[in-house]
């Protein structure tokens, strides 16, 4: 045979043989490169000491002319290298993802930008003060999580656009985060708080007239001279000008100051505040003070100026009782001792001014005039049909309440504070030669701060009037179903938790507001 036929026919055995090779579906696994079997979990197994696999090499244009969409499920596990990022590309889940970001081919990456004034991001600020506000501009992100703020300071996102703002109470580092797009862009900032003065020390509630109360802050480096202001009434008798002070309070009741201090330590100029009140002080659980009215309501002025020792030990003890109170009923609807009654359930107060029928004692002579709307409305329940919760509403002032201005009705709840920390049942006056009723000494004090008489009071189903100078009954603003809850206590105990008939006419002690 021509030797040339020869190599003729030897390469076309070869082409047939190859193509022979891929037109029958291969079923074993295959090493290329190696003499060796692939491995269990291989199909094909690539060995080479001179050089690596290469993929197709497309660029963007070239690669998305495959027209590959999201539905293309067939497609999955597709790679390539795209010659225009540089990057290999792979094909999941409807879309072309890169190597280099782990983010989809095209899309937006999340990024974060400070937009307001530089240093915003990490700023001082005087204690009390309020921050700059710190803004940042967004890009693929659709929110963003706040990490460590400090108290009185919030974040807020709105249409791409990060905003901190609030008065911080301490110093912090912050981290914004955000969220939703790809990526995971963030930001950090600092916020310090260059504190110059401490919260004020000192009792927010004080007996009228009280010497010798001490008002402080803690001393700062650098500050030589503090300035203090007390409310109308007090007087400042030693330490203006230093970081603590000696006062006197105001000789009458004050529901509500103002204690300020102010001092500059060249840095910051700080000013801390204590509200204060001014009448009959009780202890609370923390160790603050609530403070009462020193009277009832409806007292003689003649009550007024006194302590409540001097109350206690007070031997005309109708000037202390004041008048009795139907739950709810408004500021000019008060309840005379002498006062006749309605008929049951009205609606709302009435009121006409003088009566013409005025009290008469046995001779026919008048021995005292009432308001018609200060007449006592007879009722089981309660004096108004249909019942209303909000005419006094706890823990706030409403038009109904009979207190003045800056005092309200107290809760149940402070009622009970009262009794709680304030060892009453070791000093309640009781057969005394003055005053029947409840001298309150805060536990730890050797001096009364209150004093409750015994007043009686006007009961619901007739107006008669019961227990006088033998029981004490005191009004909470607090409801329970149809009742409303009650101080109530005798010789024996006190019970800030009684449930009574709003139609009952009970005693008034105010509380600051």
């Amino acid at each position: 045979m021509n030797l040339k036929l020869s190599i003729v026919n030897y390469q076309l055995s070869i082409f047939v043989a190859i193509v022979t090779f891929f037109a029958i579906p291969l079923k074993a696994q295959v090493t290329i490169g190696a003499q060796k079997a692939p491995h269990s979990y291989s199909v094909l197994e690539l060995t080479s000491t001179k050089g690596g696999f290469r993929l197709p090499m497309l660029s963007s244009d070239e690669r998305d002319a495959l027209k590959l969409t999201s539905d293309s499920t067939e497609a999955g596990g597709l790679f390539i290298y795209n010659t225009d990022i540089n990057c290999v590309e792979f094909w999941s889940d409807g879309k072309w993802i890169d190597l280099c970001s782990a983010t989809p081919a095209g899309s937006i990456v999340n990024s974060i930008t400070l937009t307001s004034a530089a240093g915003t991001d990490d700023q001082t600020v005087c204690g009390g003060a309020g921050i700059t506000p710190v803004t940042y501009a967004t890009t693929g992100a659709t929110g963003a999580t706040f990490i460590g703020l400090p108290a009185g300071v919030s974040g807020s996102w709105d249409a791409g656009v990060v905003t901190i703002s609030g008065r911080p109470a301490t110093s912090g580092n912050y981290i914004v985060v955000l969220t939703g797009g790809n990526g995971s862009g963030m930001a950090i900032g600092t916020i310090t708080v260059n504190k110059v003065l401490s919260a004020i020390s000192g009792n927010n509630g004080v007996t009228k007239g009280a010497t010798g109360l001490t008002y402080s802050v803690t001393p700062v480096s650098g500050v030589t001279t503090y300035t203090w202001t007390v409310p109308t009434g007090w007087s400042i008798t030693a330490g203006q000008g230093t970081y603590s002070i000696t006062v006197t309070a105001s000789s009458i009741d004050e529901p509500a100051g103002t204690i300020t201090v102010t001092a500059n330590n060249g840095n910051c100029t700080g000013t801390s505040t204590l509200a204060v009140s001014v009448g009959c002080p009780v202890k609370t659980v923390s160790g603050s003070w609530l403070t009462f009215m020193c009277y009832n309501l409806g007292a003689a002025d003649a009550i007024k100026s006194l302590t409540p020792t001097q109350q206690a030990a007070y031997t005309t003890p109708e000037d202390e009782y004041g008048d009795w109170y139907q739950w709810g009923r408004q500021a000019d609807g008060y309840q005379l001792r002498t006062s006749q009654a309605y008929p049951t359930n009205n609606t709302s107060d009435e009121s006409s001014g003088i009566v013409s029928n005025p009290n008469l004692d046995g001779n026919g002579q008048v021995v005292s005039t009432f308001e018609a709307s200060g007449k006592f409305i007879k009722s089981n329940t309660d004096w108004r049909n249909p019942q209303d919760n909000t005419l006094w509403y706890s823990n706030d002032k409403t038009v109904n309440d009979p207190c003045p201005a800056g005092w309200r009705v107290p809760t149940h709840v402070e009622w009970a504070t009262m009794i709680q920390n304030n060892g009453t049942v070791n000093t309640r006056i009781w057969n005394s030669s003055g005053t029947a009723g409840y001298l309150i000494k805060p536990l730890g004090n050797s001096d009364a701060t209150l004093f409750l008489p015994a007043g009686g009071y006007r009961f619901s189903n007739n107006s008669i009037e019961i227990n006088v100078g033998s029981a004490g009954y005191y009004y909470s603003s607090s409801t329970n179903g149809i009742y409303a809850y009650s101080l109530n206590f005798d010789g024996i105990g006190i019970n800030p938790d009684n449930n009574s008939s709003r139609a009952n006419g009970f005693s008034i002690r105010c509380i600051a507001k």
